[in-house]
């Protein structure tokens, strides 16, 4: 609005002080084409600026949703109870071609109790780390009772994957009983074996 007057008030100051009709005419067409340039150009800053803000509030905007989402809540949060981790059955057929049932040595059944111990986010998604270890016939330590320090040790690695549990909705202070079937790339044969599950990643859901 500022620029309108501006230019208004030039107008009319080549009119009442350019007495000469030609010198008024060209003077008011050249004030006319730089005004309308200005304007054109100060149009385009304008609305490169708008639009750069409004990237900037929305680049901001998606970096608070990725603190909430993903910096809240810690692997330590969740606790842990519960698990086993089994072969289940499988049919199969012998050379006579009689069926009987068996357990299949290279899948595995993970279940376990996970519990948010965070009093404040809901949790929207988890994953694990799973690791199956090969362990010597003399080492007798129960499932229960394992350290994951002493399996390196005295075990060997035999398969290790990620498994994710997305999505879920896990409230401050619930637990959440979840199910998986895991499979291991290249997985020998498991002699006495003995397993490890830690939480890797964990995050809140968006809408807290």
């Amino acid at each position: 609005m500022r620029w309108l007057i501006i230019y208004l008030l030039l107008i009319a100051v080549i009119w009442l002080f350019i007495t000469n009709r030609v010198w008024r005419r060209s003077l008011l067409a050249i004030a006319t084409v730089v005004f309308g340039v200005f304007m054109l150009l100060f149009t385009f800053t304008q609305r490169d600026t708008a639009e750069n803000v409004k990237t900037t509030d929305t680049f901001s905007e998606a970096r608070k949703l990725e603190t909430l989402t993903h910096g809240t809540l810690k692997p330590g949060d969740i606790a842990i109870a519960g698990t086993s981790f089994t072969n289940p059955d499988h049919t199969v057929f012998d050379s006579a071609g009689r069926e009987r049932t068996e357990l299949d040595l290279f899948k595995w059944q993970l279940r376990a109790i996970f519990t948010n111990r965070s009093t404040k986010f809901t949790v929207g998604s988890l994953t694990l780390r799973v690791t199956l270890y090969s362990c010597p016939v003399f080492y007798d330590v129960a499932q229960a009772d394992v350290d994951p320090g002493k399996l390196e040790a005295n075990c060997t690695v035999i398969g290790r994957r990620t498994v994710g549990f997305d999505p879920i909705r896990l409230k401050p202070a619930d637990t959440y009983q979840g199910e998986h079937i895991v499979t291991f790339p290249n997985q020998p044969d498991p002699r006495n074996p003995r397993y490890w599950i830690e939480v890797q990643t964990v995050s809140a859901t968006q809408d807290e």
